[in-house]
């Protein structure tokens, strides 16, 4: 049960080169410094008092995900899609067969103050683990639920976790309460990439079932194979590093936690939210330890943003391909925080369309901000976007609003309450504009096709040319032997240029006057 290892997906970073090591002792205090530093993904061999093998920020970026699919990221989309559209099962393994109970902690010895907690961002709360996916199973239903879920150290046993947002996990929860009920939960701590994305899902709004560890299975594109907790019974992927089995009480006690940075860079405030209570602790053998870099500055080279964009993009995909809209491509840029920008690039067949790709992500997917670019720009690539922006925009023209959305709970410039208004920037050249070498992107020229005439004479007896495009007729690797002959046939006086710069050979009738 390696081959969807958090280990093994590390060293293959390594191997691409993606990978910071440290093999010197570092103190817990440093951790985040130096993760929030690097734009590589983080390795320490001997973290905290404990010598600890930590990794940080395995998905902090467009190249280790595609690694995690094995593919270039601008096929990710298309292969996601796929995925999701073939499910897997899940195969229930025995303890005594999965790898994270190789080492099984209960009692007293299940110390959370043993694990690599550290403060993460400098106004934290306190120390954190960043890396929880949480398990549960909805008593009502039978059916699994996952997401993903910091965790604020409290105690040797306990833990602060966040319930605030909306969420399923919050849902169960407050059911419990009323029912007077305890409720089990799992987090998983050292986990694939690919199980982060399928943890975050529902948020993208890509909620395609209501079992959601088949999820896992089925982005992983094969069967999942899960063990039974030891003290809780929740299911979770018997090929993780680490889990942290426990309950929520069925009374409801809470406590403040956080404040805490948040995917768009800046902080949450604190929240009152329940109290967890650490039942075991089970782990492989030689178990990697796990951290997310979430917030910061950088938002690029956090984890969160980026699993966030890729199923952002997937999310625009489908709303677009559900309006009868196929766009040549998609990004949501890491630097926004998961689903506040999109970029789209299509091919104009008829006036309107960018409006119509503005419509359909205003109304079938959560975006803020829309943004439409012709086919020859790169929507990955911020300069060329910028550039459409200045010389393809025009305010007065190319804006659409739409109000009355609910906003993303963590947008740091709504206050509860508000409603968000939706804009879309249409950077796409109009339709039908004069086809004027005005209107062109002056490139760099490309010469490689064979010599086809053997003077300048008889290249523009063949057709007006420009300048490049007679060097290239010629043969020319220099230029200047053409521009003497140019010169020559301008003496003769049969020389001549078009409105749109050619070279050309005047005709009969214009040499005769």
């Amino acid at each position: 049960m390696n081959k969807f290892r958090l280990r093994s997906f590390v060293e293959r970073l390594i191997e691409l080169g993606e990978v910071e090591i440290h093999e010197e002792p570092v103190p817990l205090s440093d951790l985040s410094q130096i993760i929030e530093a690097s734009p590589k993904a983080t390795l320490f061999r001997k973290a905290g008092p404990e010598q600890t093998e930590v990794v940080a920020a395995v998905c902090g970026g467009r190249r280790r995900l595609a690694a995690a699919f094995g593919m270039d990221y601008r096929d990710l989309p298309h292969e996601y899609m796929r995925r999701m559209d073939n499910p897997q099962p899940t195969v229930e393994v025995p303890s005594s067969e999965a790898p994270v109970h190789e080492v099984v902690l209960t009692g007293e010895d299940a110390d959370l103050t043993k694990l690599p907690f550290h403060v993460q961002h400098e106004f934290d709360g306190g120390p954190y683990i960043s890396s929880g996916i949480d398990y549960t199973v909805d008593p009502e239903t039978g059916r699994t639920n996952v997401g993903c879920r910091r965790l604020m150290l409290r105690g040797r046993h306990e833990m602060r976790s966040n319930l605030t947002a909306n969420s399923d996990l919050k849902r169960i929860y407050l059911k419990c309460l009323e029912r007077g009920q305890r409720l089990s939960v799992s987090f998983v701590i050292g986990s694939h990439p690919i199980n982060y994305l399928a943890a975050g899902l529902h948020r993208a709004g890509l909620h395609l079932s209501d079992d959601e560890i088949g999820l896992v299975a089925t982005l992983r594109g094969e069967p999942l194979p899960v063990v039974r907790g030891v003290t809780n019974n929740v299911p979770v992927p018997a090929d993780a590093e680490m889990v942290i089995e426990g309950y929520f009480d069925e009374l409801g006690y809470r406590e403040l936690e956080g404040p805490y940075g948040e995917g768009y860079g800046y902080y949450g405030s604190m929240h009152i939210d329940p109290v967890f209570h650490v039942t075991a602790i089970t782990k492989r053998k030689d178990a990697l330890f796990q951290s997310l870099l979430h917030s910061g500055r950088y938002l690029s080279r956090a984890d969160s943003p980026n699993n966030g964009a890729l199923n952002a993009e997937v999310a625009a995909w489908k709303a677009l391909r559900a309006a009868g809209i196929e766009p040549v491509a998609v990004c949501a840029p890491t630097t926004t925080g998961r689903q506040q920008h999109v970029r789209v690039a299509i091919t104009q067949r008829a006036p309107g369309q960018a409006g119509l790709v503005i419509s359909a992500l205003f109304t079938g997917a959560r975006f803020k901000h829309v943004f439409v670019v012709d086919d020859d720009i790169d929507v990955f690539s911020d300069e060329q976007m910028e550039w459409a922006m200045a010389t393809r925009f025009r305010a007065e023209r190319d804006i659409m609003t739409q109000g009355g959305f609910p906003p993303h709970y963590m947008d740091p410039t709504m206050a509860e309450g508000d409603v968000m208004t939706k804009a879309g920037f249409d950077l796409t050249v109009p339709f039908g504009r004069p086809d004027l070498i005005d209107n062109w992107v002056a490139e760099a020229p490309r010469f490689g096709r064979p010599q086809r005439f053997r003077t300048v004479r008889e290249a523009l007896a063949s057709a007006p040319m420009y300048f490049a495009h007679l060097m290239e007729a010629v043969g020319s690797r220099d230029g200047r032997e053409v521009a003497l002959e140019l010169d020559r046939l301008r003496e003769e006086g049969i020389l001549t240029r078009l409105e749109n710069g050619e070279w050309t050979l005047k005709s009969d009738k214009e040499t005769k006057s």
